[in-house]
């Protein structure tokens, strides 16, 4: 866990299961989603390559889960293997193989029905975010194809099937306004607004690639639009009073609750399942590798030591002929703490599988 605003810890996975499991059992009509970006971040993601977050989230109550960008920060062939392994629907319809008709998953959307309501749920990835976020060298050989025009498709199929339609979108801008200094991705939801402008017939919109919560539903016509925070500090609670007709429904309340680890104590199952692999990776993590009398920190658009540091290691690590090193900020995903630095805080705070490349520049 993870102190949040100074006082109270923020849980994770395991308090997850928890909170919902209980909303569950006091509704049969509850429906969990995600959408999207649950591999990479922890060691125990990037050491496994996914493997051990798939085995956590099987011990979860997902109803539907769609594909993220850093689904396939280790290949594609690897999110194949990976997610062929889960026990809860995954749905994805607008990611093809190039050159090919063949969809890269087989399941577009899913039926979900519970006390009567039936939900029709489509997964899809914002073209310009997987070009723009997912490495040139793990997408060779697919592609994301118009998302607006094959959510409009499974709309239609869905017409008539359903009492409501919601879509799970890995969509976004780039993180630009992280230029003020901030130290976590933060995306507007322009691209969610003028996806749900675009298309007729969606109810709800869950947005996965913003990081940024919404304190309540953005409504776009007749689409509501929500988006939790990053890094599993909240989930989104949408409440809806449905009026035994399609489509036809009120918000009753939203909220994002916040997984305060004293709130929400840890499901035992998905903790076992967590612990298990912690201790597989203990001999690698808990090495101790270097020692810092400071808090190392990070930031975006402005100098920090843990950017600086990095920098001064890509460019010791190029050789005595490399006089300027640079490193991507956004790539920076965690604080280092004062005292001991172990191998899996490194791999936790820089946990892509970059390669470091030197070149010649003329001036």
């Amino acid at each position: 866990p993870w102190i949040a605003d100074g006082k109270r810890d923020i849980g994770g996975w395991a308090n997850i299961t928890t909170l919902v499991k209980q909303e569950k059992a006091k509704n049969k009509a509850t429906w969990f989603f995600d959408a999207g970006d649950y591999f990479t971040g922890p060691y125990i993601s990037s050491l496994t390559k996914g493997k051990a977050i798939i085995d956590i989230m099987n011990t979860m109550p997902f109803d539907a889960v769609t594909i993220g960008n850093h689904e396939f920060d280790h290949g594609w062939d690897n999110t194949l293997l990976q997610l062929s392994q889960a026990k809860f629907p995954i749905v994805q319809g607008n990611i093809f193989y190039q050159n090919s008709s063949k969809s890269f998953w087989d399941k577009p959307y899913t039926i979900i029905e519970k006390d009567g309501v039936k939900i029709g749920v489509i997964g899809l990835h914002g073209v310009f975010a997987f070009n723009d976020t997912v490495s040139a060298a793990t997408r060779v050989g697919i592609e994301a194809r118009d998302e607006i025009k094959w959510l409009q498709r499974y709309i239609d199929e869905l017409k008539g099937k359903v009492d409501l339609t919601g879509a799970l979108i890995h969509e976004g801008v780039p993180a630009r306004q992280s230029s003020m200094g901030g130290t976590d991705v933060r995306r507007a939801l322009d691209k969610d607004i003028q996806t749900a402008s675009q298309v007729k017939g969606l109810d709800i919109l869950i947005t996965g690639h913003a990081h940024v919560g919404t304190p309540e539903p953005i409504k776009v016509g007749n689409t509501l639009i929500l988006s939790t925070d990053s890094g599993g500090i909240d989930v989104g609670k949408l409440v809806l009073d449905y009026k035994e007709k399609p489509h036809n429904f009120t918000v009753k309340n939203f909220e994002l609750k916040t997984i305060y680890a004293d709130e929400w104590k840890p499901d035992q199952q998905t903790k076992q399942v967590i612990d298990g692999w912690n201790k597989k990776l203990d001999e690698v993590v808990q090495q101790t590798v270097a020692q810092s009398p400071v808090e190392l920190k990070r930031a975006y658009g402005e100098s920090a030591s843990l950017g600086n540091l990095a920098a001064d290691a890509l460019l010791a690590a190029a050789g005595k002929n490399t006089q300027l090193a640079l490193t991507n900020s956004g790539g920076i995903r965690n604080e280092i703490p004062a005292g001991a630095i172990t191998m899996g805080g490194v791999i936790s705070t820089f946990p892509f599988p970059n390669e470091l490349v030197t070149m010649e520049l003329t001036g």
